[in-house]
């Protein structure tokens, strides 16, 4: 048995390989995505302390204008610090949410929404936070093209505040504004995605160089001793005795090899015995067999013979003398009452019933010279012979049997078969035995077909006759070239035709089969020897 070649990516290094790539391919998403989280947190949280700080430095920048009420220096240092490197707006408005002073021209005097990102923080409950913590001051959002961070510093009133000639705040008022500082994050996050590409980017060829270690490593520790023993396996299942795995290892793969060998020794040793015993009993046999069969043979030969001899013999002793006068008297009857003078009744009858006992007295005398023919052969003439003129002769003979029972004839010769060495006479006995039971087989009319071809034995020819009639039994086609086994049910033979022709065959030193079923007419297969000294004499 012939193990079924293993599929590619069923391969046991392919799949380690595979779930090795798996595993380091998460594992580097993981840590891709880890390492952006910390470096964003981070990067936030430093821009959180900076802004903090940068808005704890405004407010104090702011303290003394906005103490002093100087509006014009006011609005100067938020436009100034508006306009820095990477701040998108400063704004100030007061406790009411009014914007009184913003780095943004327009939004001068507008409302700001308590429910906005700016003033969620401390408006969120029905009483606003009057002390925000630290992680509370500042919020992220997306605004144009990319993320703002927002920051919120509250502007106290201090007792500097409230007792100014210039302000009228009430002591007790903790809130008097609120310090928007909003800077842009668009670099941080392009500083960041640059990052993150630059670690995957080294983390793929890291990947990509790890895996072709990996590969190369796997393909000479795993996979090539993996394929040396399943390649091992599969000349040992398909019978190579012989070959044997080379793989100088120590460790299990060189151990299973070293187990394999010698497992595969063993077995070579067993086969071997095995086989010269084998072939020593399988000569033995064949030899008692052929010799109980030539024995069989020979013992029947010698019972057919001596048995059928002895009544052929005695019938043709008491049969042919009296057969032969019938015949000659009901010829003489026949021509005598034919030549009467006058016409009487009976006439016609008479006539038809003489050359009825004619008839079957000649039917009676072809029995017994087939039987004798069976029993004791006849002499055979053993020449050079062209057997389409012996088919077209034995077409000729049944010509008339032909044309009665309505059958079509299809002959094909090959050109190339000259002469066959054989007796002529008794090979058209043959064929027209043969050509009478198709023709009896064929009640309704049909096809005889002849071939004439090489046949697949070196050194033989073969001769093919084909009907469309009724087949035969299964019951009988092994014993139809038994004497006296027929197919018919009436009395029109006694079986001894087929017989003769198995028995001409044999002389001639070929066989003859048979090929039929019941309803779809039969095929007689005859191969003969195109010379006597090469032919076979198996069965057919």
């Amino acid at each position: 048995m012939k193990l079924r070649p293993t599929l590619f990516p069923h391969s046991l290094s392919v799949k380690l390989f595979a779930i090795i790539s798996i595993v380091f391919i998460a594992f580097s998403l993981i840590y891709t995505s880890f390492y952006s989280r910390m470096q964003t947190e981070l990067f936030e949280h430093t821009i959180q302390q900076n802004s903090l700080r940068n808005g704890e430095l405004i407010r104090r920048a702011l303290h003394r204008a906005m103490l002093d009420n100087d509006r014009t220096r006011i609005d100067e240092l938020i436009s100034g610090i508006g306009t820095g490197s990477g701040v998108e707006r400063i704004r100030l408005y007061d406790k009411s949410g009014e914007i009184k002073f913003s780095s943004t021209e327009s939004e001068v005097g507008h409302q700001v929404d308590m429910d906005s990102e700016a003033c969620f923080a401390c408006h969120k409950v029905d009483k606003p936070f009057e002390t925000l913590p630290a992680d509370r001051k500042w919020r992220i959002f997306h605004e144009g093209a990319g993320r703002v961070m927002g920051l919120i510093v509250p502007i106290r009133n201090a007792a500097e505040c409230s007792g100014a000639p210039c302000h009228d705040h009430e002591p007790d008022v903790k809130i008097l504004g609120v310090l928007d500082v909003q800077m842009s994050l668009v670099e941080v996050d392009s500083t960041l995605s640059e990052a993150t590409r630059d670690v995957s980017a080294a983390l793929i060829v890291l990947f990509l160089v790890n895996i072709l270690v990996i590969g190369v490593v796997m393909y000479f520790t795993i996979y090539r001793p993996v394929h040396a023993l399943k390649l091992g396996t599969e000349k040992l299942a398909e019978g190579d005795m012989t070959y044997r795995i080379s793989l100088n290892r120590e460790d299990e793969l060189g151990i299973l090899s070293a187990s394999f060998n010698q497992m595969a020794e063993s077995l070579h040793k067993a086969y071997l015995a095995l086989r010269d015993s084998s072939r020593r009993l399988e000569v033995r046999v064949k030899e008692k067999t052929e010799e109980l069969e030539a024995i069989h043979k020979e013992i029947l030969q010698v019972e057919r013979t001596a048995s059928l001899g002895k009544m052929a013999a005695t019938v043709a002793h008491e049969l042919n003398n009296p057969l032969s006068g019938i015949v000659n008297y009901a010829k003489l009857l026949h021509k005598k009452v034919g030549r009467l003078d006058g016409e009487f009744p009976e006439k016609e009858k008479v006539l038809r019933d003489l050359d009825l006992i004619g008839s079957e007295a000649m039917r009676c005398g072809n029995i017994v010279r087939n039987l004798l023919i069976f029993a004791r052969g006849s002499r055979v003439n053993y020449q050079p012979s062209s057997l389409q003129a012996v088919i077209e002769r034995a077409l000729s003979l049944v010509d008339h049997h032909l044309k009665l029972a309505g059958v079509q004839t299809e002959v094909f010769t090959d050109d190339s078969i000259k002469e066959v060495v054989c007796d002529p006479e008794q090979m058209m006995q043959v064929l027209v035995a043969l050509f009478m039971n198709a023709i009896e087989a064929m009640e309704k009319g049909g096809t005889l077909t002849v071939r004439l071809r090489h046949s697949e034995i070196p050194g033989n020819i073969q001769l093919v006759v084909s009907d469309t009639g009724s087949g035969i039994p299964e019951h009988i086609k092994d014993r139809i070239f038994e004497p006296f086994v027929s197919t018919k049910t009436n009395q029109a033979g006694v079986g001894l035709g087929l017989a003769v022709v198995y028995g001409i065959v044999k002389n001639h030193k070929g066989n003859i089969r048979i090929e039929s079923l019941p309803g779809a007419g039969s095929d007689f297969c005859i191969d003969l020897p195109t010379n006597l000294s090469e032919g076979n004499g198996h069965e057919g």
